[in-house]
């Protein structure tokens, strides 16, 4: 899956996911978490807070697990998971930014081809969150899946992305970090895939994207980008 020296990608069309490719969702999700419980769990010391944030933080939407949550860890008390709801609730985007090298990875990737994003999500929450991010104008389009009514991996959002790019899959590539959702549904949709794996995980099985890299700046050579600056 890693990239060999000389190999490249071929691609009119570079379609880019958002939460975890180009913004830090992984580490906004658990700041969250850690202050709404490390909070609401004042009362109850000898809870391993960090156990339980990485418990809550298996299921990424929503807090209707939060209860469940908590009584794994001994914790029965329904004021102390509505405290831990409110103040999960209270700042949906705290502690969101961008990775340090996506707005130049971007800036130059658009210098060679077209850009796109595709990303899952409420409309709301994903449009606020591009517009907090300030990185709208970047995208000649952006396909929300709520919008859309296409989910990645379905591939009929994919299928939208290349016909307002103007190009077949093959001359496509997508960018992400989910292997279920992004690399699955790139497959299926007949365009090559970049797998953006920051966290050094094992790939988990299926199908393997065309290329696996570690951040964004490790797609510019595979196609033929040099960055700016």
């Amino acid at each position: 899956m890693a990239a060999q020296a000389g190999e490249r990608l071929t691609a009119r069309l570079v379609l880019f996911d958002l939460d975890d490719t180009l913004c830090d969702h992984y580490q906004s999700h658990r700041l969250r978490l850690r202050r709404a419980f490390g909070s609401a769990l004042a009362e109850y010391p000898a809870v391993d807070l960090e156990a339980l944030v990485e418990a809550a933080a298996l299921q990424v939407g929503g807090t209707a697990h939060f209860a469940e949550v908590l009584r794994g860890a001994g914790v029965a008390d329904p004021g102390c998971c509505q405290r831990a709801i409110d103040l999960y609730r209270a700042d949906r985007f705290l502690g969101l930014e961008l990775y340090g090298e996506a707005l130049d990875v971007v800036r130059a990737v658009a210098r060679h081809a077209r850009v796109g994003m595709i990303t899952n999500g409420p409309s709301a929450i994903q449009r606020e969150k591009i517009c907090l991010l300030g990185i709208g104008d970047l995208f000649p389009f952006i396909l929300v899946s709520e919008e859309e009514d296409s989910w990645k991996p379905d591939s009929a959002i994919f299928a939208r992305a290349l016909e307002l790019g103007g190009v077949g899959p093959e001359e496509a590539v997508y960018v992400g970090d989910s292997p279920e959702h992004d690399v699955a549904g790139a497959q299926a949709a007949g365009l090559q895939s970049v797998w953006v794996n920051r966290r050094g995980r094992a790939w988990p099985g299926g199908p393997p994207p065309d290329f696996e890299i570690g951040d964004l700046r490790e797609l510019l050579p595979l196609l033929g980008v040099r960055e700016s600056g």
